[in-house]
């Protein structure tokens, strides 16, 4: 055995006697005697340079950088038996964990979710969403399409799509302010739909050239997917991301009666270095692109 793969079986030692804190209890597992695990950890210690456990009068602890070892090899442990009974069953199985905001999720992902579980059977979806960005450090995901300018340096990050904005509202609410016939300066009179913290309305009117108030009269919301919503219900005149509200429009339950802006901002398949060659964020990122591509030829 070379000393990568004596290595690799010290630490497999390490992770089985940590999660026992007994290197007894270790050998029972790993077939070994007593003496054997505590030879594999005092050579694995001398390798590292550094004390994985406390040895106490009548139990063990680990050392604090024990517990950091443990918990990095939890996780590589587990992806490695996960890839391994990908290969042994040939297929894709199990679960991805993907992140991403209520209104990516519920206005474009969830409406094309059913393709991808007619290709991918046995592969589970499974969906967090949250506003802000999460964080893979503690948030418990594989992926997660964030809406960004596209900068995530040591992470690998796959493009989807730049966002155009327009503004959208019900057919009745055009007709009551007449915003047909008057154009933009029949804004005047309506009520903007904002998001909480958002300054798009403030720069699409700057785009236009308009010196409207969009302040003045206004319905503010904390979450981006409620001012479709709102703008369907006939509440105001809300600023829409063409690709979500699509839908909307060609169904006849929303209009976009002026020009679309292109801003800095899109949508990109985020993932820690490495996911990138996993099966199951393969498919997706796959299945993704797909999607995209598809929509693309259509817009």
């Amino acid at each position: 055995m070379d000393k990568r793969q004596q290595l690799l079986a010290n630490m497999h030692t390490f992770s089985v006697a940590a999660r026992y804190l007994s290197f007894t209890q270790a050998g029972c597992e790993l077939n070994l005697t007593q003496s054997a695990v505590s030879h594999r950890i005092k050579n694995l210690e001398m390798s590292l340079g550094f004390k994985l456990f406390v040895r106490l009068t009548r139990r063990m602890e680990l050392t604090p950088e024990g517990e950091r070892l443990l918990s990095t090899l939890n996780r590589s442990f587990e992806s490695i038996f996960s890839e391994l009974e990908d290969i042994r069953s040939n297929e894709l199985s199990g679960e991805l964990c993907v992140g991403t905001s209520l209104c990516f999720a519920s206005l474009w992902l969830l409406p094309r979710l059913a393709s991808f579980r007619e290709q991918y059977p046995s592969l589970n979806i499974r969906l967090i969403t949250k506003e802000r960005q999460l964080d893979f450090e503690y948030e418990p995901v594989d992926a997660a399409i964030f809406y960004s300018d596209g900068h995530f340096p040591g992470f690998h990050c796959q493009h989807l799509f730049l966002e155009k904005r327009a503004p959208i509202c019900s057919p009745e609410y055009a007709e009551r302010y007449g915003l047909l016939e008057k154009g933009i300066e029949g804004l005047r009179e309506v009520t903007f739909i904002h998001s909480s913290h958002s300054k798009i309305w403030r720069l699409w009117l700057s785009e236009m050239g308009a010196d409207i108030d969009c302040q003045k009269k206004r319905l503010v919301l904390n979450y981006s997917d409620l001012d479709v919503m709102a703008a369907r219900q006939s509440l105001g005149v809300a600023i829409g991301r063409q690709r979500f509200t699509r839908q909307y429009i060609e169904s006849g339950e929303l209009i976009s009666p002026f020009p679309a802006i292109d801003t800095d901002m899109g949508y990109d398949l985020v993932c820690p270095e490495g996911m990138q060659y996993r099966p199951k964020f393969v498919a997706f990122s796959r299945w993704v692109a797909a999607q995209v591509e598809h929509e693309n030829k259509t817009i």
